[in-house]
C-alpha cells in the first residue's frame, strides 16, 4: 500500500472508531476504550509517518 493510501485509511478508521454508533456498542467501558483505540491509533500514525520516511 503506497503512503498516501495508508493515510488515507488511518482517518477514515478514525473517523469509524470514534463515531457516535460504535461508542454506543461500548458505552460501559467507553473510557477504556477511547483509551485503547487512540494509542492504536497515534501508534499506527507513526508506523505510516516511519514507513513513509523510508520511501523517500
Amino acid at each position: 500500500m503506497k503512503n498516501k493510501e495508508l493515510w488515507i485509511f488511518i482517518f477514515l478508521a478514525g473517523l469509524l472508531g470514534f463515531s457516535w454508533p460504535v461508542l454506543a456498542i461500548v458505552r460501559d467501558g467507553v473510557g477504556t476504550y477511547l483509551f485503547v483505540f487512540w494509542a492504536l491509533f497515534i501508534g499506527l500514525a507513526a508506523v505510516a509517518a516511519r514507513a513513509g520516511g523510508r520511501q523517500r
